[in-house]
């Protein structure tokens, strides 16, 4: 009898110390494998080079924590696992979840305030307690910290038009690994990109771009640079955005821009071909517009497209006021859909700006892709939708009597009108066998040598100068979001996401840009055969484990009782 006690003793120890060593094991290797059809469990081969070259701590604090619904639960297990993964790549990944809501109510204002400045606000959930539907603040964010630098990042999606909360969910578990991997990819570059925009050719201003601006001093550094004042575009410029061009850009300053990009110097290109004016409009029953003298036409045909002298109409549009009438001495308004304003769609097939909402747009023009090059590749970004057309200039006629008139979808028969095109590759210079002398003089000068041929970069093209542009209220020195319609009083957020994912994938040394094509296929249930068989699955999951641990538990006291009596 002794020697049964101890061997149980011994065996019971034994059993206790595998489970303490298997759960110290646990905490430092994380292990998964991933069965799923869409492998959505495994990094990309980029995320993981990334995590390996982290040589300092890096602390993630996600703030999605407290009493979440289902939905978000999944949200929250997404981003644990992810982590989880990083951390097991690269120890000097630590993450904690916390509850900016739990503690006294003075607590938790001030750190709601402190978060509000750092320009993390709440989401508003509802939840059921005791029966009752009750409105909750959660904070969907994670904020990274490494050194003395942090960068919130929202880990939710909007819900889109038509979207249920789960598909946004859904979405957003798709471009977590992007967004925290991008994330620290800007953290620890060792020295910030420099963005540059052009000025002195009637571009868009500081106060225009202040809002991309903020956006991207987070990690980078941007400035101005005055072509006519500079024989040289410094190397060290990561990215330059020629934003809106409305003057001719001279040959010299062309000659500039050519060496810049075939020193491996990316640009993005946001053109307007015509002079538009809303107040112009209302002046004239018919309004014809002045084309934009840009000179630019040659130097991109050169490079391998063709900025068309048209405008695009498109059935799916955003919306401006109209006077629809007087009650007493007061004018009465209304908003009307407004063909010369699509809202583009974005090419989902490029992860670049896969899963990104409507793009705002005013006046734009098509882009021609022309004969493509083995050295470079063309990617089209943002079209119009299916129901769209287009006017030639000299014939466009631009009048807000469009609106009166029911418009025909049939006529609307150019579909898929391409607004923004990237180009990457190799590139000839504009300027081959076409060098003058006083341009040989300009390179002597800074001691550098014409170049007719690039190194591998990439340029944007895209087919509309206000993008990128923020409203401006100097009365109160207020600057309006990216994509804002001051006349629906709505901010189309897929002008602020398609210029940061643009500028990232340019900028980006890894190639995180693949974990945005991640596709997550939500494998809902089938109501109806879930109503047929109610009654099976309710046996199948209720009383056939109970039957199965009690048949397990007499078959193992059966077999040890015929073991010890004979």
């Amino acid at each position: 009898m002794k020697s049964k006690s101890t061997q149980i003793a011994i065996q019971l120890i034994l059993l206790i110390s595998l489970l303490i060593l298997v759960n110290l094991i646990s905490q430092n290797w994380y292990f998964y494998i991933d069965l799923t059809e869409d492998k959505r469990f495994t990094l990309e081969d980029s995320t993981i080079k990334l995590i390996d070259e982290i040589d300092d701590v890096i602390l993630i604090d996600v703030l999605l924590e407290g009493n979440l619904n289902s939905s978000f639960v999944k949200l929250q297990e997404r981003t644990k696992e992810i982590l989880g993964q990083f951390k097991s790549l690269n120890p000097n990944i630590e993450f904690k979840f916390s509850n900016p809501s739990k503690g006294n109510v003075q607590d938790i204002n001030m750190r709601r305030e402190n978060l509000r400045q750092d320009g993390i606000v709440p989401a508003t959930l509802f939840i059921v307690e005791n029966d009752q539907r009750v409105e909750k603040l959660i904070y969907p964010f994670a904020i990274i910290n490494y050194g003395d630098r942090r960068i919130p990042v929202n880990l939710l999606e909007p819900i889109g038009q038509g979207e249920s909360e789960e598909e946004a969910i859904n979405r957003s578990s798709m471009l977590l690994e992007y967004k925290l991997a991008s994330t620290i990819a800007k953290l620890i570059k060792k020295n910030a990109p420099i963005i540059m925009f052009t000025e002195g050719n009637g571009e868009l201003s500081g106060d225009q771009t202040a809002m991309l601006e903020t956006l991207l001093r987070k990690t980078m550094s941007t400035g101005r640079i005055n072509l006519d004042s500079t024989y040289r575009i410094d190397p060290e410029v990561d990215l330059l955005i020629v934003a809106k061009p409305e003057s001719v850009v001279s040959l010299r300053n062309q000659f500039i821009l050519d060496q810049y990009i075939m020193n491996g110097g990316k640009v993005i290109w946001l053109i307007d071909q015509f002079f538009v004016n809303l107040d112009s409009i209302s002046n004239n029953k018919v309004y014809i517009p002045r084309p934009i003298e840009h000179g630019l036409d040659d130097l991109f045909f050169k490079y391998g497209i063709r900025i068309k002298n048209n405008v695009i109409l498109d059935l799916e549009n955003s919306k401006i006021p109209q006077v629809f009438g007087v009650a007493g001495n007061k004018v009465q308004q209304q908003l009307f859909p407004w063909v010369f304003h699509p809202l583009l769609q974005a090419n989902m097939e490029n992860p670049i700006v896969k899963n990104i909402d409507r793009v705002y747009s005013t006046f734009p023009s098509s882009i021609e892709i022309l004969n493509e090059k083995e050295s470079i590749e063309s990617s089209v970004l943002l079209t119009s939708s299916k129901y769209s057309r287009f006017q030639v200039y000299p014939s466009i006629n631009i009048s807000f009597e469009i609106m009166r008139i029911e418009q025909r979808p049939e006529a609307y028969n150019k579909p898929y009108l391409p607004v923004a095109v990237l180009l990457e590759g190799e590139f000839e210079s504009f300027f081959k066998n076409r060098v003058s002398k006083e341009m040989l003089n300009g390179l002597k000068q800074i001691n550098t040598d014409f170049k007719e041929n690039s190194s591998t970069t990439s340029q944007l093209f895209i087919a509309d100068g206000d993008i990128i542009k923020n409203l401006y209220d100097a009365t109160n020195n207020r600057i309006s979001p990216i994509g804002f319609n001051k006349w629906e009083r709505y901010t189309y957020k897929g002008n602020k996401d398609f210029i940061i994912n643009a500028i990232d994938y340019m900028l980006d040394d890894f190639g995180l840009v693949e974990s945005r094509s991640k596709n997550f296929e939500l494998r809902l249930l089938d109501q109806v055969a879930l109503r047929n068989n109610t009654l099976k699955w309710q046996v199948i999951n209720l009383v056939i484990p109970p039957i199965l641990v009690i048949l397990l538990g007499f078959l193992f006291s059966w077999t040890r009782k015929k073991r010890y009596t004979t």
